[in-house]
């Protein structure tokens, strides 16, 4: 009964994770509390996640890595290092993948595709380089990067404590890096000279022109007196003079869907406009006209603020994604006006405050330029325009830096183990102020801690009632003649595809305990399996959806969804059967 009732919880979490009908961290904690309400788990069990030594490790990691960002110094070594990439699209796709594998080994992917966005911009604009050309290589070098090292990504945090907690053995740590290195290089090679004639070319040229592109949406009234009232949208010249398109008008409280050229407007419509940036910020001063958000959510300003027109991407991590703009009182909380918003697809024909954001949605912003820096480094938000997030700061970058290596070296040589030992890094930041306690806080994507620790106590269930030795025992009962070898990559290809469908954090969560189970039914060691799934967990390359870093290029490269699959899957292919053969040479059976 008890195996039953986890099978069922699993299979319904796995279809949560994957639907996207709630986020990921509330169904964790609805997992915990099925699993608490059925008997299956203690009260002490069901929130054990939240004491888990890999929940310290993740979230002191995420402090880390924002001291290292703050500070400027990735945005000031990526330059340098990018800045030799004068040659061919093949070489630079091997130096953009090399550097952000680089950073991603020791900070946060997701954080390292960000920072090397605005870097990738610049090199697009240079070199006249289509942007998705450049940034699904940039997505993928981050996840490569992160199995190069234990602190590179919490699956192989996640996999190090289980190990000690089941074995007493745990990873140092480089264990992974010989096997991330062969996984890094086949990657790169893949997308150098394979991948990247898979990628679309996009008819904007750049990252920049990309965006200048968009066809945004935005609400402008035919105010009182305005000489445009009476006229036809024909005689208006909107679409002449603006490049504007009016998808709808709003008619007291009516709305009037792609309206004829031949309509004519009346006082107090609100036209729903369609076009770029540069037709939004010109009609803004054509006279009988008023931008709606503007009049409604104006800007408070002191005289010493420089006010700018910037456009930020939201980031899957972004607090806006689901909300309304409404419901966040964004203008009140930031001090910021969204002028219009994009998103791919059909036009977003919606006052924009009513429009429920997704990621991947670009907001045009008109603000004091400190609050909108601010917008970008505390709150989930990608910013476009030039607005520099983190400026070098030659005083704390070196500090930063100075804590990172000697976190890295206590934890190689095994003196103190590796959740204190991130802990410590973390405080230490603050102590030398590299970063506020605010920032510090802020950095913590608390969503995937929740999700961590809300997903555990269900692979305890899991092995408790046995169902971790029965699917074990069915993997091997159809693979196991074959040798550990081919279980090995059963494993490694049962995670691939959940994690494919799921956070890569929750993936490794679930096959964890019949990753343990496997080993044990075969009398070999765990370890091989432990390594399997933590890479196979970030070998994430076939859906937006699967990791935050292929989220954030989504928007930005004008990529569909088969893009992801058809780059990704060959990518996915080669990881897996490059990974089964090398790993039980590293770690013998």
């Amino acid at each position: 009964m008890q195996i039953i009732l986890v099978l069922t919880i699993l299979l319904v979490a796995i279809a949560l994770f994957s639907s996207g009908l709630l986020r990921m961290d509330m169904t964790s904690i609805l997992v915990l509390s099925a699993l608490y309400l059925t008997g299956l788990v203690s009260v002490e069990e069901a929130f054990s996640g939240f004491s888990n030594p890999a929940v310290i490790t993740v979230a002191g990691m995420f402090v880390i890595g924002a001291g290292i960002s703050n500070t400027g110094f990735v945005n000031r070594v990526a330059e340098k290092l990018l800045s030799f990439s004068h040659a061919s699209e093949t070489r630079l796709i091997i130096s953009l993948m090399l550097t952000v594998a680089g950073f991603s080994a020791f900070i946060n992917n997701i954080g390292a595709t960000a920072i090397l966005m605005p870097v990738v911009a610049n090199i697009s604009k240079k070199r006249r380089i289509p942007a998705s050309i450049l940034l699904i290589p940039l997505a993928f070098g981050s996840l490569l990067g992160g199995v190069c090292t234990l602190i590179g990504t919490p699956p192989n945090i996640l996999m190090n404590i289980l190990l000690q907690q089941h074995t007493g053995e745990r990873f140092m740590m480089f264990d992974f890096t010989p096997i991330g290195l062969i996984v890094l290089v086949t990657g790169i090679l893949y997308m150098a000279f394979i991948g990247r004639y898979l990628l679309p070319r996009n008819k904007a040229k750049t990252l920049d022109a990309a965006y200048q592109a968009r066809e945004y949406i935005t609400e402008i009234e035919v105010v009182e007196g305005s000489p445009l009232a009476g006229q036809t949208i024909s005689a208006t010249r909107l679409e002449d003079d603006f490049n504007l398109k009016v998808r709808a008008i709003l008619r007291n409280r009516t709305k009037i869907p792609a309206p004829r050229r031949n309509r004519k407007l009346a006082e107090k419509d609100i036209l729903f406009l369609e076009g770029n940036t540069e037709g939004i910020l010109k009609v803004r001063k054509k006279k009988g006209l008023e931008v709606v958000p503007e009049r409604e959510y104006p800007v408070q300003v002191s005289e010493d603020d420089e006010i700018v027109v910037v456009e930020a991407s939201l980031t899957p991590t972004s607090e806006a994604v689901g909300k309304t703009l409404r419901d966040l009182r964004f203008a009140e909380t930031h001090g910021l006006t969204v002028l219009a918003i994009w998103r791919r697809g059909a036009p977003v024909v919606k006052r924009v405050d009513h429009v429920i954001l997704k990621f991947g949605d670009v907001l045009l912003l008109k603000g004091p330029e400190q609050r909108v820096v601010h917008l970008g480094k505390e709150h989930g938000y990608l910013l476009l325009g030039g607005i520099q997030q983190s400026p070098y700061n030659p005083r704390k970058a070196p500090v930063a830096v100075a804590i990172l290596i000697a976190l890295v070296l206590v934890a190689a040589l095994g003196l103190l183990p590796i959740t204190v030992a991130a802990t410590l890094g973390a405080l230490a930041l603050v102590l030398t102020r590299c970063l506020t306690p605010k920032e510090a806080y802020e950095s913590i994507d608390w969503s995937i801690i929740i999700l961590i620790a809300g997903t555990l106590p269900l692979g305890l269930a899991m092995e408790n009632s046995g169902a971790a030795q029965l699917i074990a025992g069915t993997i091997i009962s159809i693979v196991g003649p074959f040798g550990p070898w081919a279980v090995l990559g059963a494993v490694f290809f049962m995670t691939s595809i959940f994690t494919e469908a799921m956070s890569h954090a929750a993936a490794a969560v679930l096959i964890a305990p019949i990753a343990l189970s496997t080993a044990l039914e075969l009398g070999v060691s765990p370890k091989p399996f432990y390594i399997a799934v933590a890479i196979a967990a970030s070998s994430c390359f076939m859906t937006p959806i699967s990791h935050q870093s292929n989220a954030l290029v989504m928007g930005p490269g004008s990529y569909r969804f088969n893009d992801y699959l058809k780059v990704g899957a060959p990518l996915n292919l080669l990881v897996w059967i490059v990974a089964t053969l090398t790993i039980p040479l590293m770690f013998p059976f």
